[in-house]
């Protein structure tokens, strides 16, 4: 199996990494990252000119028809500029579930607004008091077929037509506080369903967050809002892909910001004087460095693990992308602390401060690790689902 990246993936990795650090470098970053919005529309559309937004989606749609292994080279680039805009939100979570389950109408009217950077999405799956779980939301969805009534478009329904409504509210939705539309998750006759929902939609309201990384998040508040059915497969299955597709593509935008954070560490470490020399010169704060390196190099192909778990098409695949998934991010998840951890350590108090980057690649990774699962929650699912390598007794005779 050959695991090195395409002549494709290597000048899409090496024009993106020239690109950001020309154009998205840590002044204008910081600019972005202080202004009202919290990010960049005039960065988004660049992004959408590149072609970075519909790498995965079907070239029917107007994407590029290409696979997760170059949203993976793409996730990665963001992670070593720490992008603020909502490529995870709108590119892979909202776009793979209208993918997977919209039908040809509803794709043809979303996805080439999402590949030419005129619309953005937002999953909004996650709900408070359900820590992490997303299979029975406390979201409901109401059909109603009405003589005169309103139609999911805010028009006028005519006689027979079914109009699908939602009631609840939805907690940390990643890119909510930016997305044009909403991919929800709710209850209808006891069964999970995916709905799609107009953020301008009568009944749709929203207050908007940041989290502790500057990326932007929402509460989103459902009153009997109109919504259109995602049912073109199976609710339940497409959640799982998804989720798995977005962890994997975390995966890799963590690889990036760690990898960032250990060569900073290291050239503060060569030139930081200490009593007339570098502290880099300092026996254990080189063998720190050489752990740091260490688990870099542990995740980075934890994280090799998960893009080939999610593009894997063998018999079995699926059961197998979820295990994957969740091992890969154990490992990925403990790596970020660590390096986290120790980046800042190493930098002393000057890392602690707004103005230097080290601090935000540290924040960015925490939240990582805390995004769509923790330590505790992935441990227990792993545990559930027997591990990653099935246990044998061993022959004793």
């Amino acid at each position: 199996m050959d695991l090195e990246l395409s002549d494709i993936q290597q000048e899409l990795g090496s024009s993106l990494a020239k690109y950001l650090r020309s154009e998205y470098d840590q002044s204008v970053r910081e600019a972005i990252l202080g202004s009202e919005e919290g990010i960049s529309r005039e960065q988004w559309k660049s992004f959408a000119e590149m072609g970075l937004l519909g790498l995965a989606v079907p070239e029917s749609y107007g994407g590029a028809g290409m696979t997760f292994a170059e949203v993976a080279v793409v996730m990665e680039a963001f992670g070593r500029a720490l992008v603020l805009e909502p490529y995870l939100a709108t590119a892979v979570l909202g776009a793979n579930a209208v993918v997977a389950a919209g039908t040809e109408e509803q794709k043809q009217a979303i996805l080439p607004g999402v590949c030419e950077g005129s619309v953005f999405l937002a999953f909004a799956g996650y709900e408070a008091g359900q820590r992490y779980s997303l299979d029975s939301p406390a979201t409901t969805a109401t059909t109603a077929t009405a003589s005169q009534g309103l139609a999911t478009d805010g028009t006028t329904a005519s006689a027979g037509d079914a109009s699908v409504t939602l009631h609840g509210e939805k907690c940390s939705v990643l890119g909510g506080d930016v997305a044009d539309q909403f991919i929800v998750t709710a209850v209808e006759d006891g069964e999970l369903g995916l709905f799609l929902v107009d953020a301008s939609a009568r009944g749709v309201s929203r207050i908007a967050h940041r989290q502790a990384d500057g990326l932007g998040t929402a509460s989103v508040l459902f009153e009997d809002a109109p919504a259109q059915r995602l049912d073109s497969a199976p609710a339940a299955e497409v959640v799982a892909e998804v989720l798995d597709t977005a962890n994997a593509a975390i995966m890799a935008e963590a690889v990036g910001a760690m990898e960032t954070s250990l060569k900073m560490t290291a050239d503060y470490l060569r030139t930081r004087e200490q009593f007339g020399a570098p502290i880099g010169t300092n026996q254990a704060l080189q063998h720190r460095a050489a752990d740091m390196y260490a688990s870099l190099e542990d995740a980075r192909s934890m994280a090799l693990f998960a893009r080939l778990a999610v593009t894997a098409e063998s018999e079995g695949a699926e059961k197998d992308r979820h295990r994957d998934v969740v091992a890969a991010k154990i490992v990925v998840d403990g790596t970020a602390r660590h390096i986290s951890q120790e980046s800042i350590q190493m930098h002393g108090g000057i890392g602690m401060t707004m103005e230097y980057p080290i601090g935000h690649y540290a924040k960015r990774l925490t939240v990582i690790s805390r995004t769509f699962d923790d330590a505790d929650s992935l441990t227990a699912e792993l545990a559930q689902l027997g591990g990653l390598i099935e246990p044998h007794a061993a022959d004793l005779n």
